[in-house]
This record gives C-alpha cells, sequence and structure tokens, in this order.
C-alpha cells in the first residue's frame, strides 16, 4: 500500500564537488538559490531491430546507453562559481586596480567539461534518504541575461551524470539514498 509519508515537495540544492562518503570538497560549488526548482532525470538511449516481416515496429529493444541528467535556473549571478566548472570561462583582474575585474567567456571547440561527483538534496533535510548523488557530473554553462522590468536574471544549468568507468559498480550515474551504505 501507498504511504504519503513518501510524497516530498519543497526545493532543493545543488552542490558539485562532494567526495566518495558524502561531504562537501572545501572547493565544492553550491547553488543554493534556484528558481522553478531542479529537475533530475535519465536519459536512455535504444537499439531496436526490425525485420522485412514486421516493417518499421521493432522487434525488441537494446540499451545502448544511459545518461542523467540535471536542469535548473538560478538567480545567483556569482561568476565566480562559472569559473569553476566552464572551462571556456576566464576571470581577468586588471593589472593596476584589482578592484576591476571582468569574465570572459569564449566559445572554441575542444573544451573538456571537468566532472565531479555532485548532490542534489532538499532545503532543510538531513536525511540522505532523500539526496541524489550524481557520481561524474560536468555541468554544462549557458547564460540566459534576460533584462526585463518584471523579472530577475537568471544563469540556466544543465549537468550531465556521465557513467563513471571507475565506479562500484562499473558505469555507476547514480545513487538514491546514503551513500555510505555498503552491501
Amino acid at each position: 500500500m501507498s504511504s504519503v509519508d513518501k510524497i516530498y515537495a519543497g526545493p532543493g540544492i545543488f552542490v558539485w564537488g562532494v567526495k566518495d562518503d558524502g561531504t562537501v570538497d572545501t572547493d565544492a560549488i553550491t547553488i543554493d538559490l534556484t528558481q522553478g526548482g531542479i529537475r533530475f532525470y535519465t536519459e536512455t538511449t535504444w537499439f531496436e531491430p526490425t525485420t522485412d516481416q514486421t516493417g518499421t515496429a521493432p522487434v525488441k529493444s537494446i540499451s545502448t546507453g544511459k545518461v542523467g541528467k540535471i536542469e535548473f535556473s538560478t538567480p545567483d549571478m556569482d561568476f565566480e562559481k562559472v569559473i569553476a566548472f566552464d572551462a571556456n570561462a576566464t576571470k581577468v583582474v586588471d593589472g593596476t586596480d584589482a578592484e576591476k575585474v571582468k569574465y570572459q567567456v569564449t566559445g572554441l571547440a575542444g573544451q573538456e567539461l571537468p566532472r565531479k561527483r555532485a548532490v542534489i538534496m532538499p532545503q532543510g533535510v538531513s536525511d540522505p534518504d532523500r539526496f541524489i548523488y550524481i557520481e561524474s557530473c560536468g555541468i554544462k554553462f549557458d547564460l540566459d541575461a534576460g533584462f526585463k522590468l518584471d523579472d530577475n536574471l537568471k544563469m540556466t544549468v544543465t549537468g550531465m551524470g556521465y557513467p563513471a568507468l571507475d565506479a562500484t559498480p562499473k558505469g555507476l550515474i547514480y545513487t538514491w539514498g546514503d551513500i555510505k551504505a555498503t552491501a
């Protein structure tokens, strides 16, 4: 029987940079202001063979890969955070006046996303059974600066959870629950 005690709602916090015991790295990026919530989901690709006899209808489905995806918008416009996860972003401090700072983002191909373990946890909840740990998370950042009368600036953050080949089990994408639990 279902239990209403397993129905959850409320905002989440995203932390990029988590140790294997679930504690936060000293250089972690924490985003605790979101607008529209944090969405985590998986996406599976499939090979679906057909036969002449079945036409375009597949006769079975074979998984060819799976990734995790994280999506949210934040009004936190702190570009210091962007520098940590976007290989195309740099900070320039003026040579004569350290108060003058600019952030530059290039668009050249070939930059590899840094990957770290991340966690999504409900705000104000300390129960790790409600946490989602993404084992190998790269952040795909795109700015969406809308200057509007009745809205604030936001940064759109999209994360990709890759299969971690050095994890146990091999190919681990995410862990739902207490990361310290052992078999």
